[in-house]
C-alpha cells in the first residue's frame, strides 16, 4: 500500500475534531500535525501527531496536504498562507467570508497550480446523489420547484460577520447549483430573531438556468435540526432528508390508477393514502468519510466529486447577493418604500 498522505489539520474546534476522527480512521492518511492556538486545551495529553499553535511552527518538508477547519472569518488568511507553501488543501465551507476573498484565493490557487477544494459535504450526501440519479433519469419528469429547509442548530460561538446565509444556507446554494447549474437570487428576506445584530433567519427565492425555481428557508433558531429538500416535478415529488439519508418519491402517474369523477372528504383521504410512494435505496455513509475518499482521489490525480474553489466561490457570491438584497429590503421597509 502506498505511504499515507501526511496531513496537517488546522483548527481543533468541533468540526476540526470530526476531521481528526475520520483522518485517524483512514489508513490512506496520517495526521502529521494539528494547529490551533488552543491546541493543548482542546487536545490535552500525549498524541501521535505534533501539536502547534501557529502555521509558522510547521516545517517545510514533513507534510503533504492540509485540511482547514478554523472559524469562517479566518479561512482566507489561513488558506492564503497554506497556498503559498504549495501544498494541496481542503477548506471547510464556506471558502471565505466575502466574494472578494474567494476571488483572491481562486486566482492564487490557479496561478500557483495548487489544488484547492471546499468542504461542501451535502453534494456528497448519499441521499442527494440518489436524487441526482432520479433527476438525470427523468423519473420526476420536468423539475418545477426545489424547496430547501435547513433549520436549527444555533452555533456555540458567533464570530463577527457570521450570518445564517454565509454559514448555513450556503450548503443548499451549493446543492442547488450542483443539481441545476446556474442560479440567480430573485428575492431575499432576513431578520434577527434571537440575537440583536445577528441575521439568524432567512428566506430566499431563486431561479435557475434550467426550468425549475427554488426556495431556501434557513434559520438557527428552530429548536430541532431539520435538513430536508423537496423537489416537485411533472411526474412526481421527491423528498430528501439529509440527516436520515432517505430519498422517497410520491406521484400519481407512476402506475396506472383509477381516478374518481367526484370527491367527498373520504374519497379525498383515500386518494391521498393510495398515491404511489416509493422509498429509494440509499446506502448510508458519513459524508465526511466520503469527502475524505474524494480528497484522496484529488491527491492521486484521479477524477473526484469535491467542490472546486470556483464552485465554492460561486456559492459565497450567491449568499452575499442574498444578504445584499435582504439588507436592501429591510432598508426599503424602514423608509416606507
Amino acid at each position: 500500500m502506498p505511504k499515507p498522505f501526511r496531513t496537517v489539520l488546522v483548527g481543533a474546534g468541533k468540526m476540526g475534531r470530526n476531521h481528526l476522527r475520520v483522518l485517524g480512521e483512514d489508513a490512506r492518511f496520517r495526521v502529521a500535525a494539528v494547529v490551533d492556538p488552543q491546541v493543548e486545551k482542546l487536545l490535552p495529553g500525549e498524541t501521535s501527531f505534533r501539536k502547534a499553535t501557529s502555521l509558522a511552527e510547521l516545517d517545510a518538508g514533513d507534510w503533504d496536504c492540509a485540511v482547514v477547519a478554523v472559524p469562517t472569518p479566518a479561512h482566507a488568511g489561513c488558506a492564503r498562507e497554506l497556498l503559498e507553501r504549495g501544498r494541496p488543501l481542503l477548506v471547510e465551507k464556506p471558502l471565505a467570508s466575502t466574494p472578494a476573498e474567494c476571488a483572491e484565493l481562486v486566482d492564487m490557487a490557479e496561478r500557483l497550480g495548487v489544488p484547492l477544494a471546499v468542504g461542501h459535504l451535502e453534494r456528497l450526501n448519499p441521499a442527494v446523489r440518489k436524487l441526482a440519479e432520479l433527476l438525470d433519469g427523468g423519473w420526476l419528469g420536468l423539475p418545477v420547484h426545489l424547496s430547501f429547509t435547513r433549520v436549527g442548530g444555533y452555533p456555540e460561538a458567533i464570530e463577527p460577520g457570521n450570518n445564517v446565509l454565509i454559514d448555513l444556507a450556503v450548503h443548499d446554494l451549493d446543492v442547488l447549483r450542483t443539481l441545476t447549474g446556474g442560479v440567480k437570487v430573485e428575492a431575499s428576506v432576513c431578520h434577527s430573531a434571537w440575537r440583536t445584530g445577528v441575521l439568524d433567519t432567512a428566506v430566499n427565492l431563486l431561479s435557475t438556468a434550467g426550468e425549475p425555481n427554488a426556495s431556501i428557508h434557513a434559520n438557527w433558531v428552530t429548536p430541532a435540526k431539520i435538513r430536508t429538500l423537496r423537489v416537485t416535478g411533472t411526474r412526481g415529488v421527491c423528498f430528501v432528508d439529509y440527516i436520515l439519508q432517505s430519498c422517497s418519491m410520491l406521484g400519481g402517474n407512476m402506475l396506472r390508477r383509477h381516478f374518481a369523477g367526484h370527491y367527498d372528504f373520504n374519497s379525498l383521504l383515500e386518494e391521498y393514502r393510495s398515491t404511489d410512494r416509493l422509498e429509494l435505496g440509499v446506502v448510508k455513509q458519513e459524508p465526511l468519510k466520503i469527502q475524505l475518499g474524494e480528497l484522496y482521489r484529488l491527491l492521486t490525480g484521479e477524477k473526484n466529486a469535491l467542490c472546486t474553489a470556483r464552485e465554492g466561490a460561486a456559492a459565497v457570491a450567491l449568499a452575499d447577493e442574498a444578504l445584499r438584497r435582504a439588507v436592501q429590503t429591510v432598508h426599503e421597509k424602514a423608509v416606507g418604500c
